[in-house]
């Protein structure tokens, strides 16, 4: 009985929808070498040294940052930026600052989530 309701909720639907998405987007990079997977401070920290070799701490061996994934990241940034002209609508200042904040503190956070590795440098264009 209760499994009939919860499948006429679709609340199994959900909670694979849910799994999928996780599995699919959010995940830590992982060394294309020899398959270590970094933690999120490690991927933190090395998104601002601001080299194009990356190196893994277990292989030594050196790792890109994908090309799908530099430019997801900079939609990610253009995105966060449309909202500024919402000034120009009456939209007060403070909140579209406050909205600004928000969404970039959230890109930062989430930015090692998304990051993919690559044995090769891929050229953007």
């Amino acid at each position: 009985m209760q499994q009939s309701i919860q499948d006429s909720l679709g609340i199994n639907d959900i909670i694979c929808n849910i799994d999928l998405i996780e599995r699919s987007l959010l995940h830590m990079p992982t060394c294309q070498q020899c398959g270590n997977k970094w933690g999120w401070i490690e991927a933190f920290l090395k998104m601002f040294t601001y080299k194009k070799k990356l190196r893994c701490s277990s292989c030594d061996s050196s790792q890109y940052v994908s090309k799908k994934t530099r430019m997801l990241l900079s939609l990610f940034i253009f995105i966060s930026l449309l909202i500024v002209p919402l000034i120009s609508y009456g939209v007060p200042k403070g909140y579209v600052l406050a909205f600004e904040i928000a969404a970039y503190a959230l890109v930062i956070i989430l930015m090692p989530f998304i990051y993919k590795l690559s044995n090769k440098d891929e050229q953007m264009w």
